[in-house]
């Protein structure tokens, strides 16, 4: 098959981006000999990194994807129609989009796969948008692209019940694939080069830390876990917050300072921004838990990472967290602060706990992969194309 890829999403440093462009490489690897052409932007053409044998076509566009798709922003009638030419041209027998993120209508592509990460606008479109117009947009866009998909791929099981149970999509046309740790992630905990990370984002060595990495979104529930950590007794551990706080989509940041600012624990916060996958496997290596306050993910990818670095997980109840994490760490009531406090601060009093949670981690992270992520979605085109072969031998 000749299978087109949307590239609009791989220069995106949130989850979705980092989801397509570790897909698309390990499709170069698994990709069941199928030929593969990436779309991408003009205007992100230089970020973005592809297998060798895949064809590239770059589409002369007014903004980047990655740009005008956020929260408040709108993507040109002219730019969709100058993708969806190109797309149209290619002579593909499917076309594939890591995310609806990036999504344009499509014509003359063969069969369609769109991924749909997973239910969170629609179950607090608040959180996600900040304007009516900017929830309906979505709205409008996630139905097109579910409407003309011959298949939705999903992330995890818990994505999948929430897109039938408040999208209405049948369950019988979604696919779930998974997704996986960067290979950059291994235990380095013992590595003196994380001693200059340390010192870089002034955590104190040797003290313990939880770490929270993921963007400052509403949904990532952030001030109530800074809540949570005002309210332990145990004084000797640090909260280290990492994310991009000048992330193009809905944030709260002021919300997040200023939670900080009231809390009685505020000298042991530390808010260190946008860290580097290279530095990032060292907090998560020394951290002594990951914290996880989602009000719904559709993945978890920091999950993961975490665990494949050898490093428990503390995750919320809801969503797709106590799918991924399974035994590897503890759970808590993402919407009580007292919860969440108790389970942190139960943890914190067990080192014995901790140090066999991290043992469970490190197993259970093998699960995960890019390449087995890769299988199931070939898989997934491969039986639209079976399904396309028996309706023409019938026909």
């Amino acid at each position: 098959m000749r299978i087109g890829i949307d590239g609009g999403c791989l220069a995106n440093k949130r989850g979705f981006g980092r989801f397509a462009r570790r897909l698309v490489e390990a499709l170069g690897r698994e990709g069941g000999g199928h030929d593969y052409v990436v779309f991408v932007d003009r205007p992100s053409s230089g970020e973005v990194e592809l297998p060798g044998h895949f064809e590239r076509i770059v589409v002369e566009v007014g903004v980047a994807p990655s740009r005008a798709a956020t929260s408040r922003g709108r993507r040109g009638l002219g730019d969709l129609l100058a993708m969806g030419r190109a797309v149209a041209r290619a002579g593909l027998d499917l076309m594939f989009f890591p995310a609806t993120y990036s999504y344009f209508p499509t014509w003359n592509a063969g069969k369609l796969v769109v991924t749909m990460h997973d239910a969170l606008p629609l179950v607090y479109p608040e959180l996600v948008f900040p304007t009516r117009s900017g929830q309906l947009a979505w709205r409008l866009k996630e139905s097109v692209a579910g409407w003309a998909a011959d298949r939705i791929v999903t992330v995890s099981r818990a994505s999948r019940q929430g897109l039938v149970a408040h999208a209405g999509w049948s369950d019988s046309k979604i696919r779930v694939i998974s997704e996986g740790p960067d290979p950059v992630f291994t235990p380095r905990g013992d590595d003196p080069a994380a001693d200059a990370v340390l010192d870089r984002l002034g955590i104190p060595r040797g003290e313990r830390f939880l770490l929270f990495v993921g963007g400052p979104s509403p949904h990532k529930n952030l001030p109530l876990l800074i809540e949570a950590f005002g309210r332990i007794t145990v004084q000797e551990a640090r909260l280290v917050l990492v994310g991009d706080l000048a992330d193009v989509f809905h944030s709260q940041v002021p919300e997040i300072r200023a939670a900080i600012k009231a809390s009685p624990a505020r000298d042991r916060i530390t808010l260190a921004g946008f860290v580097p996958d290279d530095e990032l496997v060292f907090l998560y290596s020394r951290a002594y838990a990951l914290v996880l306050p989602s009000l719904l993910e559709g993945f978890g990818l920091p999950a993961v990472e975490a665990m494949a670095c050898g490093t428990p997980v503390l995750a919320s109840r809801a969503g797709s967290l106590p799918e991924v994490v399974g035994p590897a760490g503890d759970l808590f009531d993402p919407m009580s602060a007292q919860d969440m406090a108790e389970c942190v601060e139960l943890f914190l009093a067990n080192p014995d706990r901790r140090d066999r949670l991290a043992r469970i981690a490190l197993e259970r992270a093998c699960l995960f992969t890019w390449e087995r992520s890769a299988r199931s979605l070939v898989a997934c085109f491969e039986e639209l194309a079976y399904e396309t072969g028996t309706a023409a031998e019938s026909a």
